[in-house]
């Protein structure tokens, strides 16, 4: 990005999108953050294969196959056999996994409406209604990332 004002506001928003997101992580009910993004990802997109979680979360396959051995053996995904290759699996969020996933979103969802609360209506609208550019931003970026 060429534009002064544009990297200004490109770095404001990683620096305020950085810092909620440490504040949303304390939130959690139980599982840390990676596990818990991964549980997301699963439930998201399944079912689904390993290499797909692992490019989805940006992290190596031996850390994946660690990560989901782990949400496994809670109970939170299951695994079976992918119809069109024997030799895969594919991944999907169990009843205990899915509510796992609902608790941190409420979770984090009530921690941000504890933020919102000294903000006047005006900044309220000014949030609400960047929201749709911001989904539309990761939204575009996921779907680069599948080419």
């Amino acid at each position: 990005m060429t534009d002064p004002a544009g990297a200004n506001a490109a770095n404001r928003l990683a620096h305020v999108v950085a810092r909620l997101s440490r504040r949303i992580r304390g939130a959690n009910t139980g599982l840390s953050y990676g596990p818990l993004s991964a549980l997301a990802t699963i439930e998201k997109f399944a079912p689904v294969r390993l290499a797909d979680v692992a490019h989805q979360e940006f992290i190596s396959a031996p850390s994946t196959t660690r990560l989901v051995a782990d949400l496994e053996r809670r109970g939170l995904v299951s695994r079976s056999v992918d119809p069109d290759d024997g030799r895969a699996f594919l991944l999907d969020v169990t009843a205990a996994g899915e509510t796992e996933v609902s608790r941190a979103r409420t979770a984090r969802g009530a921690l941000v409406e504890r933020l919102f609360v000294p903000l006047d209506e005006s900044d309220l609208a000014l949030i609400v209604a960047a929201l749709p550019a911001l989904e539309r931003l990761l939204e575009l970026d996921e779907r680069a990332q599948r080419r």
